[in-house]
């Protein structure tokens, strides 16, 4: 029998596009489909808004504190193998939500943030093995996946309770669905891909490992940094924008769906940034076009009247989408092999979602401070700044050299 010659072959094309899919789709959903029942969670159990905040916080800090268990995990297991076992993971955590004790969705959102934060690292690493060709659309359709997912489920969380389930612990459970989906079509990649690892045409296709010298670049902290900050403002505004226009008198039902804008808005940026970064020898002009985005957005939010929310909501997906794009398609245009991108990729997002967990806390709390959100408008709008310049500095044309 002939061995394949490339993973995709091994693998076929269709089931690697919608593995990315599906992957990429079950990355936030656990996120959207909280906050929007959150209400009903915190009359359940007779929460205040500190203890119900561990339903949204909570899973941020673990992408970050967990992000270092993927690249132990690929020392022993193929990368699709490690990705089945997070989804799993994901899926086990999801359904745990569905039962009626507090302690137990606490637990269970914990357990679904620990699969996602090994799955976001690794993500990346695989549109790399299975898509070298084609990382700028891959990586966008990725991103796009992942962008859409917490305004989908934030959008349709409400009425699949209304209509279908009539009970919000059933609803929370029934997201565990598409993650099964995503289990069933990783495990086919990952027996495929691994019978083609056994095979002599993989000998050009090592498996990743971590380097610990990628710490020492200045190029990947640049990298770290722009993927920290932005990933800041993202988490802020999930967790403010519909309080920030509720408190102007906006009903709660279109202050929820200036987040559904957002998300939305994000896709087109999220599928045409990767594609044009990796057409371009340098990506610092795309970064600043980027960051401009989300910086008019946050000027509109601060100055601007109820009436253009919704036009800021989508000045601010637009700008997100293409900075998360961006951030995940320089891990891999800046290392030069799978072992560098998957050591790059861990750095990235251990550092950077840990900055990011901040973010929401630091604007609650000045909000909270200052009885006015112009305050935290403005600290977002200054962070901008560093973003940019992270931005910058990480779309040179230069490789993340790692040195034993």
């Amino acid at each position: 029998m002939v061995s394949e010659r490339t993973p995709l072959a091994a693998v076929g094309t269709g089931v690697a596009v919608l593995t990315v899919v599906l992957l990429g789709l079950n990355l936030r959903l656990v996120f959207g489909s909280a906050s929007a029942l959150l209400t009903e969670i915190r009359d359940a159990y007779h929460l205040g808004a500190g203890s119900a905040a561990l339903l949204t916080t909570a899973p941020v800090l673990c992408l970050g504190i967990f992000a270092l268990v993927a690249t132990q995990a690929v020392r022993r297991w193929t990368v699709p193998v490690v990705l089945t076992g997070c989804l799993v993971v994901v899926l086990v955590g999801t359904a745990l939500r569905g039962t009626p004790w507090w302690p137990v969705l606490v637990c269970g959102t914990l357990l679904a943030g620990v699969g996602i934060a090994a799955a976001n690292v690794l993500g990346p690493i695989l549109v790399r093995l299975l898509f070298p060709h084609r990382i700028g659309l891959m990586t966008g359709l990725f991103t796009a996946m992942v962008s859409a997912s917490a305004g989908i489920a934030s959008g349709t969380t409400i009425p699949l309770d209304s209509a279908v389930f009539h009970n919000w612990r059933m609803t929370l459970m029934a997201w565990a669905l598409p993650a099964a989906l995503a289990v069933a079509a990783l495990s086919l990649v990952a027996v495929r891909y691994n019978r083609f690892t056994r095979t002599a045409a993989a000998a050009a296709h090592p498996v990743p490992r971590w380097e610990s010298g990628v710490l020492r670049s200045p190029i990947a902290w640049a990298i770290t940094g722009f993927m920290g900050l932005q990933s800041l403002l993202a988490y802020s505004m999930i967790a403010w924008l519909p309080t920030i226009y509720r408190d102007r008198g906006v009903s709660a039902e279109n202050a929820g769906l200036l987040l559904t804008a957002l998300s939305i808005s994000s896709i087109a940026t999220a599928l045409t940034v990767p594609i044009l970064a990796a057409r371009l020898r340098r990506q610092s002009a795309l970064a600043v076009a980027v960051a401009a985005l989300s910086v008019a957005g946050l000027v509109g939010v601060l100055g601007g009247s109820v009436g253009t929310a919704v036009v800021w909501a989508i000045l601010l997906g637009l700008g997100q989408g293409g900075q998360l794009s961006l951030a995940l398609t320089l891990i891999n245009l800046r290392a030069p092999t799978a072992s560098t991108a998957t050591s790059l990729s861990t750095m990235v997002q251990s550092i950077g979602y840990l900055l990011a967990a901040s973010g929401p806390l630091v604007a609650g709390a000045v909000r909270s401070a200052t009885g006015s959100w112009t305050a935290p408008i403005v600290a977002l709008i200054a962070v901008m700044i560093p973003l940019t310049v992270c931005g910058w500095l990480a779309g040179r044309d230069a490789p993340v050299i790692v040195h034993p």
